[in-house]
């Protein structure tokens, strides 16, 4: 394990109330709660016809290549101009993606150059060449349901082909020359004529259908569903529907090798399953445990320290000692929005997230049976999410710059409570103080500001940090913080804004990117009774926590 020392601090701290608090420790242990995953949740993929598999990872805005043999991960593109939904091969070698919230075509040519060849396509999805060399992309949400086709080269307009057909995701050319994919708000598989427009039913009654390639014979489509987790074969000619391989939830693409071996990617577990659709066998390509860990919380009264994780594509609890994954919902097969913020009260579970216009909000769930109580929206860039003691929720709108205040009644009334805040990221509670108040991360500014919940005014606890995200309550009342810009975890007292060093040289930080609020990715912090400190690395998709060094090895984590 790795050590990291932080400088001896003051014999004593001071609340804002001004009651003296013992020293925290000296020294703390790296530990790993949750190993590392090469993606942030996997996405589209493709064959190279050279033993290696594309696969494009949108949040973590890199293009990768997987050595079949193997199993090995490696960065074909970067961040951040690897922001990739969906990724194909064009008929000179180049590889082309498409990034989904910076709306941008992009295309790396086979001696490594990256450029632009399409840009305000926001909800840029799927893609795919036709056997004459002409280019066609789909555009999916964010306001748009069009078809377009590109030049490959950047050099000409492009044409659009259909629009308002019913969210057509990941697609292939069949041997007629027709686009065959499917409608996501349909259920179905269609196909298209995209010289003319026209539309046919192929197969429907599906869950979730996000993506068709056909077999070697071509006269079969693989269709993977998302909702229902299934591999299912379609006969062409007939739309007869065959269930080749029961998966988890949260399928997104797959690709048909020559040999009719099907890799299916599935973004909720980040991992890449190989089928074998002649005797349904499933083996793993590449596995992970968690998808894309933001926000953390540990719950104050939870003695065995419990991490719930906002994963992006799941909301999972993590044991913070063993890390063993003790639950899971799933996106796409729930009710659950793509949470990116977690708080933790004795009854409720807090959940926010910005990444999808009409999925943004808050929804607050029942700790103990997760069963969904509100679902609350809300369109301004949302970041942090906290429950009062009363009920009320408070809400750090990252686009506006607002703190907003929502009303505990079913018929949720919301107020301003502050605003000039510059990129709102993490909010934690000071509601124990003869004044009570909200300590608020400013990733923009650099500051910690508390916020009085009496009449929203504002004073600055701790200013020249860079791109404070993820804040926490230490038990004994100091304030511990990823400093995302600089990597690294501090911790500042409240009562004099000084701060010390933690732990450095973090894997914490994905660059921003368009279609999203201030902070981008959060990095969580929280702390449990103990004084461990945890903290999610959204570079790394791993979760880790920072032990007192007087205190006893915990026992092993999960690889």
């Amino acid at each position: 394990m790795t050590r990291f020392l932080s400088k001896t601090l003051a014999a004593a701290l001071l609340l804002s109330s001004g009651q003296a608090l013992s020293a925290p420790p000296p020294a703390y242990r790296q530990e790993v709660v949750v190993a590392a995953s090469p993606f942030q949740g996997v996405h589209g993929l493709a064959l190279d016809g050279k033993g290696h598999l594309l696969a494009s990872n949108l949040l973590g805005q890199t293009v990768h290549s997987i050595d079949l043999s193997t199993g090995a991960v490696s960065t074909v593109v970067g961040p951040p101009q690897g922001g990739a939904d969906d990724v194909a091969l064009g008929p000179d070698g180049s590889i082309y993606w498409t990034g989904f919230f910076s709306g941008q075509l992009m295309r790396r040519t086979p001696d490594g150059k990256v450029r632009v060849i399409a840009k305000d396509l926001p909800g840029l999805n799927s893609l795919a060449f036709r056997r004459d060399g002409r280019f066609y992309v789909t555009q999916l949400g964010r306001g748009a349901d069009v078809l377009w086709e590109v030049d490959p080269s950047g050099k000409k307009p492009r044409r659009q082909v259909l629009s308002g057909h019913g969210f057509l995701n990941g697609f292939e050319f069949g041997p007629d020359d027709k686009l065959y994919g499917p409608l996501l708000m349909k259920r179905q598989i269609a196909r298209i004529d995209v010289d003319t427009g026209t539309i046919e039913t192929v197969a429907e009654g599906f869950g979730m259908p996000v993506a068709t390639n056909f077999d070697s014979s071509r006269e079969n489509l693989f269709v993977a569903d998302a909702a229902l987790g299934q591999l299912v074969r379609v006969r062409v000619a007939t739309g007869e529907k065959t269930v080749v391989a029961q998966l988890p939830t949260g399928l997104d693409n797959l690709t048909v090798g020559p040999d009719n071996q099907v890799y299916v990617s599935n973004m909720v577990d980040n991992d890449i399953h190989v089928v074998n659709p002649a005797d349904g066998s499933i083996r793993k390509l590449v596995e992970a445990r968690l998808s894309v860990p933001s926000g953390i919380a540990v719950a104050p009264d939870d003695p065995d320290e419990n991490v719930y994780v906002a994963d992006v594509y799941a909301f999972r609890r993590v044991g913070g000692r063993d890390g063993k994954i003790a639950q899971t919902t799933r996106v796409l097969s729930s009710h659950l929005a793509f949470p990116m913020h977690v708080s933790v009260g004795a009854k409720h579970v807090v959940l926010s997230t910005s990444y999808l216009g009409d999925m943004s909000g808050v929804q607050v769930l029942e700790r103990d049976s997760g069963k969904m109580l509100r679902n609350i929206p809300n369109k301004n860039g949302l970041q942090g999410a906290i429950e009062l003691p009363d009920g009320t929720l408070l809400l750090a709108e990252g686009s506006t710059g607002r703190l907003v205040r929502v009303d505990a009644t079913e018929a949720a009334g919301t107020t301003v409570l502050t605003e000039g805040l510059k990129g709102p990221v993490g909010l934690v509670a000071d509601t124990d103080a003869k004044e009570p108040g909200v300590y608020v991360t400013e990733v923009r500014s650099g500051q910690v500001t508390r916020v009085r919940l009496s009449d929203g005014a504002r004073s600055t606890v701790a200013k020249g940090l860079k791109a404070p995200e993820g804040i926490a309550r230490h038990p004994d009342g100091g304030l511990i913080v990823a400093e995302v810009g600089r990597k690294r975890l501090v911790r500042i007292d409240p009562a004099t804004g000084r701060s010390t060093v933690i732990a450095s040289g973090l894997r914490i930080g994905l660059p921003e990117t368009g279609g999203f609020p201030p902070g981008y990715i959060p990095t969580g912090v929280a702390v449990g009774q103990s004084g461990t400190i945890y903290l999610s690395s959204d570079m790394e998709s791993a979760l880790y926590r920072f032990v007192p060094a007087s205190a006893p090895v915990s026992g092993k984590t999960q690889p």
